[in-house]
């Protein structure tokens, strides 16, 4: 909670199984009152794999909520209780068929911050090897697409890469290997 402020009250709107959405009635500091509405969710993580000739793994799939197809970094969200980094391992192997000897935080951000408490863990993979997917049901769509990652970087600038953690993780990779 942020110094000065309390919550007055809390109700649920709706609890599903991945996610709360709340209303709270808080007191600011200065003591006027204020509502939020938010939802809160398991955290996610996004992994940028990257093989020893500079690609990194894209999956494309359809996304039902933004109606479109997106290319993204393989990643999901964290099953109960499971901790990120085995998370960002399970996602891997499971929509790519990749497993990793080394796996390394790139950040860890918001998703949403003014309207979601959820968090995404980002990672980038290294010294990998390539074996079969485990893709459930809504994954069936997808597809492993190679890219050198000067051209994931690009497609972040041009609009063919818009999801989020994709676009953070790709520029921070970039960023971290070019620094190394």
């Amino acid at each position: 909670m942020i110094d000065g402020w309390s919550t007055v009250s809390s109700t649920v709107g709706y609890s599903g199984i991945r996610l709360v959405v709340r209303r709270d009635t808080v007191r600011r500091s200065d003591q006027s009152l204020g509502a939020y509405e938010y939802i809160e969710s398991v955290d996610g993580v996004r992994v940028v794999a990257l093989d020893d000739r500079g690609r990194i793994a894209l999956v494309e799939e359809n996304v039902y909520v933004c109606g479109q197809r997106l290319l993204m970094c393989p990643g999901g969200g964290c099953e109960l209780g499971e901790d990120p980094l085995e998370a960002a391992r399970r996602e891997l192997a499971e929509e790519a068929g990749i497993c990793a000897a080394e796996v390394e935080l790139l950040t860890v951000m918001w998703r949403m911050p003014a309207g979601a408490r959820t968090r995404e863990h980002l990672y980038i993979a290294r010294n990998l090897s390539i074996g079969e997917h485990h893709r459930d049901a809504s994954e069936a769509d997808m597809e492993l697409r190679w890219v050198a990652l000067e051209e994931a970087v690009a497609m972040c600038g041009d609009g063919r890469i818009t999801e989020a953690g994709t676009l953070a993780a790709v520029l921070l990779t970039a960023q971290r290997t070019t620094i190394s």
